[in-house]
């Protein structure tokens, strides 16, 4: 896919969840841990502000995979890259969580979580193009024909 459409429609995605926000309403939500919002109550109580969460996570993956789209063809960097994001989104989620600080709202605090969570999909995507690349190496095709004889141009026929 190219990268615009990739950007429009994580764009998308953050609108749409505002909007789900916005109409559902503010919540003084009590989350220990981003598993805790997970549970079956959550969903039955809070259901858009759910859908809004799953959907900014999506949008916030979509946005570190589309910012590393910028390096070529490194998909072992990628990856690791992916996994540090991702274990930092971790830890920082239950910090925040766990500490009941104020540095983002609790439902970007689960979205944050929870997109670390879904960069396992581009870690294992970017593992297997990385093997994939090293048996099977995308050296270029284009043959260069070398000639001993000098080129002729209009001056030198």
């Amino acid at each position: 896919m190219k990268k615009e459409v990739v950007f429009v429609i994580t764009l998308g995605l953050f609108i749409v969840a505002y909007a789900l926000d916005y109409f559902a309403g503010s919540l003084n939500l009590v989350v220990t841990s981003p598993l805790f919002f997970l549970r079956e109550s959550y969903f039955k109580l809070y259901p858009m502000t759910f859908v809004a969460v799953v959907i900014r996570s999506v949008a916030i993956m979509l946005s570190v995979t589309l910012i590393l789209s910028i390096m070529e063809r490194q998909y072992l960097k990628k990856a690791l890259i992916s996994l540090v994001l991702g274990f930092v989104a971790e830890i920082y989620a239950f910090q925040i969580l766990a500490t009941s600080s104020t540095v983002t709202p609790v439902l970007w605090t689960l979205a944050i979580s929870y997109a670390g969570v879904l960069l396992l999909i581009p870690i294992i995507v970017y593992i297997l193009l990385a093997i994939y690349n090293f048996l099977i190496p995308q050296t270029g095709t284009e043959l260069k024909v070398e000639t001993d004889s000098p080129k002729s141009s209009v001056l030198n026929p």
